[in-house]
């Protein structure tokens, strides 16, 4: 090896030593966030669209299934948050991505709808902790002035995923091509041969590695000696390690705590809803699947551009605020979805969806951590659920209802994209507790 081959080696290890390892905990965060979010959450269209098909089985049959998933996490969701504050997310990862494995397995061997809701129950329960809220959690953790710019860039990672595996899972689900079955089974033994290996890169909080949120400053100061620095970075330890460690009784009483949950549930039902119906409602519009599974992932590619922006504006503007702007442009998003018959809209609808769904994902993480703390972001996050959770079984399954009944989802969309219109603005009343 030449010498100038040595020395860029060097620089390239070098520049991977100091980079702040909270930095390749978003960039875990992104990969996670992709690869078990979209084939459970973004691909959802996909799947309905193939089981309709191969068994005959109507809208509100198959947005059930997903509608139960959403409510098993309402019950789910605070005891995996519970569990990381006090096991930590390396733990409950690694278990949550074994569980999503073995859900997509038994997908596989799916011969009845009664099995297609226990397969999708698994699979749902593994989601519950096998990526976004945990590492939502360490994200917390190891940021604090960048916190909305990390869990931002951490939040992407289900749009790019939707950008590339949704469309990828449109064209394998088909008979002529792999089929739903071998597709099922295939991520089935991915995410149960990975689970366990990814989660070494873990680290739950920056304290245990002798670092402190948003900077190396511990280790810095221990390795030049300095002992007046060691007490100044202990104080900011201490700093920086704001929030009570609210019980949850205690969390029930915080009236803010009930608008920040029951607001982002309003606007979360959307995305519940448009990730089960909106690829199967372009088709009734005349847009063929794999047309709409590439509409639908172009639209969570700019929602990652969008997350971005988000977490850069929450770090600048109040994110009450700008949770309440993004969330109506988002409703905006869901009606102008009823008038996409030709490909030539589809970029309207991709920009005013994307942009509103996008950046209310960091905004509406970070708002938690800002008001709330640390110490019991987890549980927060997992309480947060149940409303989130309830409005996301309800919505589509009164979507599928309503087409069902009515042979058009419009009006089933307009009257969801009211509700999240009116939970919008109720962001303007969230104030810091």
């Amino acid at each position: 090896m030449g010498s100038f081959s040595r020395l860029k080696l060097g620089m390239f290890f070098s520049w991977r030593l100091s980079l702040f390892y909270g930095w390749w905990l978003v960039i875990l965060t992104l990969f996670l966030n992709a690869i078990t979010g979209v084939p459970v959450f973004g691909a959802v269209g996909v799947w309905i669209d193939a089981l309709e098909t191969d068994f005959g089985w109507s809208r509100t049959q198959l947005a059930l299934a997903f509608s139960l998933g959403t409510l098993e996490g309402s019950i789910v969701g605070p005891v995996v948050g519970t569990l990381v504050d006090r096991i930590g997310a390396r733990r409950v990862v690694v278990i949550g991505v074994t569980i999503i494995g073995v859900g997509f397995l038994i997908l596989s061997q799916t011969r009845g709808l009664w099995m297609f809701y226990v397969a999708y129950a698994v699979i749902m329960l593994g989601a519950s902790g096998g990526g976004w809220l945990p590492m939502m959690t360490v994200i917390n953790n190891w940021f604090d002035r960048k916190r909305s710019l990390a869990m931002g860039f951490g939040g992407i990672g289900f749009s790019m995923g939707g950008f590339i595996l949704v469309p990828l899972l449109a064209w394998l689900v088909v008979p002529d091509n792999l089929g739903w079955r071998f597709t099922a089974m295939g991520l089935g033994l991915l995410f149960v041969f990975m689970a366990f290996p990814v989660s070494r890169f873990i680290r739950n909080t920056p304290e245990e590695y002798g670092e402190v949120p948003d900077g190396k400053v511990i280790r810095k100061n221990l390795l030049e000696g300095n002992s007046s620095a060691i007490s100044t970075s202990s104080d900011e330890v201490e700093a920086t390690d704001h929030g009570i460690d609210y019980g949850v009784l205690q969390l029930l009483k915080i009236p803010v705590f009930w608008t920040l949950s029951i607001c982002n549930a309003s606007s979360s039902m959307l995305i519940g809803t448009m990730t089960v119906h909106f690829i199967i409602s372009l088709k009734d519009q005349g847009i063929p699947i794999q047309t709409g599974a590439w509409i639908w992932g172009a639209t969570m590619l700019f929602s990652g551009a969008a997350q971005i922006l988000g977490g850069w504006l929450g770090d600048r503007v109040p994110k009450n605020v700008a949770l309440c702007v993004f969330g109506l442009l988002q409703a905006i998003g869901v009606i102008f979805a009823t008038f996409l018959t030709d490909l030539y809209l589809a970029p309207i609808f991709i920009v005013i969806f994307g942009l509103g769904f996008g950046a209310r994902i960091p905004l509406g993480t970070a708002i938690r951590g800002e008001y709330f703390g640390r110490r019991a972001f987890g549980k927060v996050l997992g309480i947060s659920m149940v409303p989130m959770s309830v409005m996301m079984f309800a919505a589509p399954i009164f979507a599928g209802w309503w087409f069902d009944e009515q042979g058009s989802y419009a009006m089933a969309f307009y009257i969801l994209a009211a509700i999240s219109a009116i939970g919008s603005l109720g962001f303007l009343l969230a104030k810091k507790p």
